[in-house]
């Protein structure tokens, strides 16, 4: 079963028997709200988009769990980022709740982005406090609320839940990350350096995808943030890891378009899904 909020998010209900398991993909919606503007060129937006995840992690229901899928842009405003997280500068008056920018934010990747990826200016003027509000309200805030309402009743039958937080990445460091210029593995793994998963999830994850064949680098270059750090907590059960898959190995960054390669990366992924569903079903069947 589909359950859709127009602009803000589907959310996909299992079709096999219901695993304690909740993936959410947040940063590849492509609904632009019809007051999305920006003083840069289509394709410049749209390579910000985590093309095809939401697709590449569709099998999810199908092997009991529970899909989430942001409809809206991540450049429009990131689920991923901390309400807090903002840039200052951006802001036209005064915002009255305290802000806590990171360096990657007065870099251009905050909650709301003034920076593409690769450094272009993306905002064509400053917002108000009430158009940042609007967005919070219809958009971000919505799209938490649903998300924490699913793990907490995953979690309230189950007395366990897996949270998977899927993303994609570029194969080499673009200019505004930390990696600059390094060449990337094909899966990074990450909880906020041992903070949202047991090691005993982490490596699950971690082990799967290595015994596919793939190279799987670990909270490196990306530790994890918003998503899992509001769910994670290993000590009550609930495991949330967030997954980076390079984009080398599904398509063709030029074109937007899937390589040949996309099929085979699904069926790795259904295999780890599948993984991941009967793993929780013994530890639900072992607490008795």
């Amino acid at each position: 079963m589909i359950h859709i909020e127009p602009g803000r998010y589907l959310r996909y209900e299992p079709v096999a028997e219901p695993a304690p398991l909740l993936v959410d993909v947040s940063r590849s919606g492509r609904e632009y709200p019809p007051h999305y503007r920006t003083t840069l060129p289509f394709n410049t937006v749209h390579d910000n988009v985590s093309m095809y995840v939401d697709d590449l992690w569709a099998g999810t229901p199908a092997l009991g769990g529970t899909l989430l899928y942001c409809l809206f842009p991540n450049t429009w405003i990131d689920v991923n980022r901390n309400e807090a997280d903002m840039d200052p500068a951006l802001v036209e008056g005064t915002w009255t709740a305290p802000l806590k920018p990171t360096k990657r934010t007065l870099e251009g990747l905050g909650l709301i982005k003034t920076k593409s990826r690769y450094g272009e200016p993306f905002q064509e003027r400053r917002l108000t406090a009430s158009e940042i509000e609007e967005r919070l309200n219809l958009y971000y805030r919505p799209y938490h609320a649903e998300l924490a309402r699913i793990a907490a009743a995953l979690h309230a039958r189950f007395g366990l839940l897996r949270h998977i937080s899927c993303h994609c990445m570029s194969a080499v460091g673009a200019p505004t990350h930390l990696d600059a210029g390094k060449p990337r593995a094909d899966f990074c793994v990450s909880d906020l350096k041992g903070k949202t998963a047991s090691r005993e999830a982490l490596a699950l994850v971690v082990d799967t995808l290595r015994g596919y064949g793939y190279s799987v680098s670990v909270n490196d270059p990306y530790i994890g943030n918003e998503l899992i750090a509001r769910h994670g907590q290993p000590a009550r059960g609930i495991d949330s890891i967030q997954v980076e898959i390079n984009k080398k190995l599904f398509m063709d960054v030029k074109s937007f378009r899937k390589t040949t390669d996309f099929a085979k990366l699904k069926a790795d992924l259904d295999r780890l899904l599948s993984v991941l569903a009967q793993d929780s079903a013994r530890r639900v069947t072992s607490r008795g």
